[in-house]
């Protein structure tokens, strides 16, 4: 039989994959997506094993595919290391809702300001389109009733830190003020299952339930050779999009480059801390999103400490890197409205991760690299400020997860570079245009601590104007 000929194929069913295509189908009818669901098959054990001691709790249950993932993309990542990837029908990027730091054009300001403004346009209209709480003009506004945690006027004599609201995207049932942790949280976040249900469940969208494993050059375009752990099968298309995850994406373009050395995945590298509060700090949603984020004045580097009241969640993750905390988890759940939990957000120079072709398949690892006394420093900063406002007792506890751990991935294959791993301002890769990228490893995030919201933006501005 003669293989079809798609005009158009998007890999990946991602937040950035879902919101092109929601942007694509505004003109056109149908569109054909390849993206691995779930596996029957039983996989032998591989050097991935390690990936299971390592998934955060909000995770348990899910082992199984975060391990097929890493099999059949031909993915080992060396135990040093704490890459997740993704999960079939989306991230692990957005698990409590799209925060976004209001900055967002910050690390696009070296494009031309045409795709500038297009990107921040196609952001406005996602926020639009999708009623989400988060008010856009000369500042933003979130309006729904916040517990106020730390008073503002601590920040005026503050010579190292300014407080930065961020803009928290959920979706908005009516123009009633809403209290934030009242929000039906598996409901009610932006996720990529939401996402589809809600917007795309009725569009044409044809599923075929492959994995990518190489894609060549053909007479009328590209081939896909795609396998699901038991067939092999191949497409041919005359575009095709990518927006499978840094890492995926990274991966398949490495291969059909034939690049061999090793190519840096930057990220924010994260320290959790954990902090005391003399007083409650109410919330009944599973994990809350940030209520504030502090962020440096004067300093040359640049990092963001966002605080979150504890939870369930919270004390399961305190337990999971602290053993010696488990015959206590029924006290510290009675207490867990006195936590207050802290991501410190780092800049992506001091990332530690990298990619590189290893027999047939691409190992992820990170270098030998001592950070401490950068994790120490600002600890050190953010606990003094705390402390100053007399809301918290005096001493915290601070764990670092290990590199790859923040879930942030991007920046492999930069939009509006010359390298060979590049793309123009139209995502098309400088080797060949008939293939577009729209995830992260487009972007890089210098500023921005939570780079999804830019991300879908420029995905949507892609799928405006294919």
């Amino acid at each position: 039989m003669k293989n079809k000929i798609y005009d158009i194929l998007v890999v990946g069913s991602g937040l950035s994959s879902l919101t092109f295509i929601e942007a694509f189908l505004e003109k056109h009818k149908k569109i054909d997506v390849i993206s691995f669901n779930k596996s029957k098959k039983k996989i032998s054990k591989t050097n991935n094993e390690h990936i299971y001691k390592i998934l955060p709790p909000q995770m348990i249950g899910v082992e199984k595919e975060v391990q097929d993932y890493f099999y059949f993309n031909k993915i080992l990542v060396n135990t040093k290391s704490k890459f997740f990837g993704s999960l079939e029908f989306g991230g692990l990027s957005n698990y409590w809702g799209l925060q976004i730091d209001k900055n967002i054009s910050g690390d696009i300001a070296y494009l031309t300001k045409k795709t500038q403004k297009k990107i921040y346009d196609s952001f406005v209209e996602i926020f639009q389109k999708s009623n989400l709480i988060g008010k856009l003009n000369t500042e933003v506004k979130n309006p729904y009733v916040k517990n106020e945690y730390i008073d503002k006027k601590f920040f005026r004599k503050n010579k190292n830190l300014f407080l930065d609201e961020p803009i928290l995207a959920f979706q908005k049932k009516n123009k009633v003020k809403v209290q934030l942790d009242q929000i039906n949280e598996n409901k009610d976040k932006l996720t990529p299952f939401n996402f589809y249900k809600k917007k795309l469940n009725k569009k044409k969208i044809i599923f075929h339930n492959y994995f990518v494993e190489e894609i060549k050059n053909h007479k009328y375009g590209l081939v896909l050779c795609c396998s699901n752990g038991y067939q092999k099968k191949s497409f041919i298309t005359k575009k095709l999009i990518l927006g499978c995850g840094t890492l995926i994406t990274t991966k398949l373009i490495m291969n059909y480059l034939n690049i061999t050395k090793e190519v840096k995945i930057n990220h924010h590298p994260r320290i959790f801390s954990l902090y005391f509060s003399k007083k409650k700090w109410r919330n009944k949603m599973k994990f809350q999103p940030s209520h504030l984020h502090l962020k440096p004045k004067k300093t040359p580097f640049l990092f963001t400490a966002d605080f979150r009241p504890g939870n369930k969640v919270i004390i399961d993750a305190m337990i999971k890197f602290k053993f010696f905390l488990i015959p206590f988890k029924f006290f510290l759940n009675l207490l867990r409205e006195y936590f207050v939990f802290s991501n410190i957000f780092f800049e992506p120079k001091y990332g530690n991760l990298y990619i590189k072709k290893k027999q047939d398949m691409y190992e992820v690892y990170s270098k030998k690299k001592n950070t401490k006394k950068l994790f120490k420093k600002v600890n050190k900063m953010i606990y003094k400020f705390l402390i100053n406002t007399k809301k918290i007792l005096p001493f915290f506890v601070s764990y670092f997860p290990g590199y790859g751990a923040d879930f942030h991935y991007f920046g492999t294959i930069l939009m509006g570079k010359k390298s060979q791993l590049s793309v123009n301002e139209n995502c098309q890769l400088h080797k060949n245009k008939k293939i577009y990228l729209i995830d992260g490893s487009v972007l890089n995030f210098k500023i921005n601590k939570y780079p999804l919201g830019l991300i879908m933006a420029n995905s949507r501005r892609v799928g405006k104007n294919i």
